[in-house]
């Protein structure tokens, strides 16, 4: 199943692209060092493919010049960039921030036009080696089918990686279903998200949640068409989704939900620390709780640092309670190959320095032995006390 996580994000001013951003900023260099070092050349590609002028007037980098930063500074890997923009205002100034860096080494390269039409040309591109999808536009995504050729293709298999971060509407989702729900099944909307969704399954699965939600709203609409869309999407890839709200407030329905694709779960348990990791630059970009204000994560008084510490050792003693049930029941376990189990609902809280703390909370106090000398936690292998096996 789609796993969801209630770490949704501020839109004050541009808190989702501070997620985004953080996103990108966090997850994509792991990402590329881990599977870089088995590619030829330790090749990665990443695909940009609403990428925008690459740099804001005020000089801070859009996703583009992230990933062009990442790829500058990335010591394991070899980044090959792909950055399309179909405005050609935008793409004008994109070519110029990719100017900037190609004459610093970098490999990379502006593309205009629509993403569709380079999407060929990328996955030969990315022939033998991993692949990362970045796919941010402001409205619909790309068809449900295009998508589904991509993942399911000759890229299905567990080598070379493939992984996607995609945007999924959930103002498109509301503004379909509202129409769908007053009967207007000529609306515009309808078929762009049939197209979307590769089908009209959507139609049925955001009616019956509008029907069973206590407050009749489209919220518990666009979380179960975001999630089913998420399960599809990767049940046609053979890979772990992971879905992400993201808010204008902290009780305000969701504006989207970002949704993340891969294949291991070592991918899954790396993008968690990346989610929580900005899900502190979204509380130091809310600031402090006011008193007047009736969504306030924390109480009134508490600094950010405060509100997030109180919320990392929450989080830890969730963990700690879920690494004892998970040992109790499982015996001997690596510790990635049970991510869910691990991170349950702190899944884009909890970091993995917290992590880390609540592994070293059970052990110190003789609930776990931790087998080997694994260099990640991730790769921890953890028992019971007495139960080690080889």
């Amino acid at each position: 199943m789609a796993k969801g996580t209630s770490s949704g994000l501020l839109d004050e001013q541009h808190a989702q692209s501070i997620f985004k951003h953080k996103i990108l900023g966090t997850y994509v260099m792991p990402f590329a060092e881990m599977t870089g070092s088995k590619a030829p050349g330790r090749r990665v590609v990443v695909l940009d493919g609403f990428a925008g002028r690459g740099r804001y007037p005020d000089g801070s980098p859009g996703s583009a010049e992230l990933i062009l930063k990442t790829s500058a500074s990335a010591a394991q890997a070899v980044i090959e960039s792909v950055l399309v923009e179909k405005k050609p205002s935008d793409f004008k100034r994109l070519s110029a921030v990719v100017a900037e860096y190609r004459s610093r080494g970098v490999q990379s390269e502006a593309q205009p036009g629509e993403v569709l039409s380079h999407l060929p040309a990328v996955l030969r591109q990315a022939e033998g080696v991993p692949l990362f999808l970045f796919l941010d536009p402001c409205g619909a995504n790309l068809p449900f089918t295009e998508l589904a050729n991509v993942l399911g293709g000759t890229r299905r298999g567990v080598w070379p990686s493939t992984e996607v971060l995609l945007n999924f509407s959930a103002d498109l989702t509301r503004r379909a279903a509202g129409a769908l729900k007053a009967g207007l099944l000529d609306h515009d909307a309808l078929p762009v998200m049939d197209r979307t969704c590769g089908g009209t399954w959507w139609r049925q699965c955001a009616l019956d949640a509008h029907n069973a939600s206590a407050a009749r709203d489209f919220e518990s609409a666009t979380f179960a068409v975001a999630e089913e869309y998420a399960r599809r999407l990767a049940a046609v890839g053979g890979m772990h989704p992971v879905t992400v709200p993201v808010r204008r407030r902290v009780h305000h329905q969701p504006i989207y939900h970002l949704i993340f694709l891969s294949r291991r779960t070592h991918g899954i348990w790396v993008f968690a620390d990346a989610v929580a990791r900005a899900r502190q630059e979204w509380m130091r970009a809310l600031g402090p709780a006011d008193d007047d204000e009736d969504d306030a994560l924390f109480s009134f008084g508490d600094t950010v640092d405060q509100q997030i510490e109180a919320e990392q050792r929450a989080a830890q003693g969730a963990v700690i309670r879920n690494l004892r049930t998970l040992i109790a029941g499982q015996g001997q376990v690596r510790l990635v190959d049970h991510v869910w189990a691990v991170f349950g609902d702190a899944y884009g809280v909890v970091t993995e320095s917290t992590v880390r703390k609540a592994v070293r909370a059970v052990q110190g106090a003789g609930g776990l032995t931790v087998v080997g000398n694994a260099k990640q936690l991730r790769d921890f292998v953890v028992a019971p006390p007495g139960q080690v096996t080889p």
